[in-house]
């Protein structure tokens, strides 16, 4: 059995899903190649993904959505950042989450936009970043 590290490195081995579900020209599903890529889905659909979404976990997800539909106020990219922190904490604890900045879009001030810097534990001196729309479930 080879170890999590030299499965990322094989270019003939796939770690999981690429959301949103969709075929690609090799697979009945796209898939993703090594395990950074795969993390980018996980927290994707961890933080897009409300408590009570999930069949058989009830308690999966985030509440982002809901906050970034609250005023905007001082404390808000602070509750924002302990959410993601305290879901990413529960559900993948083996994303390392090395900042989180709430930011408003340049076109419409009443958007917000978060954006993850992360590493996980298989690589920790690679880090990854991404930001997410929570005002909609189509940000993949």
């Amino acid at each position: 059995m080879s170890s999590a590290r030299e499965t990322d490195l094989d270019p003939r081995t796939y770690i999981g899903l690429s959301f949103p579900l969709r075929a690609d020209n090799n697979n009945d599903f796209a898939l993703t190649k090594n395990s950074l890529q795969q993390s980018v889905h996980n927290l994707k659909n961890l933080l897009l993904t409300h408590p009570g979404e999930r069949v058989g976990q009830p308690t999966f997800g985030s509440r982002l959505r809901a906050l970034c539909f609250e005023p905007d106020n001082n404390e808000l990219p602070q509750r924002i950042e302990a959410e993601v922190i305290r879901s990413v904490n529960q559900w993948l604890p083996y994303i390392n989450i090395n900042s989180v900045d709430v930011l408003t879009d340049v076109v419409n001030k009443n958007k917000i936009i978060t954006r993850i810097t992360f590493s996980t534990s298989l690589n920790p001196e690679t880090t990854q970043q991404f930001e997410v729309d929570a005002s909609t479930s189509t940000d993949y």
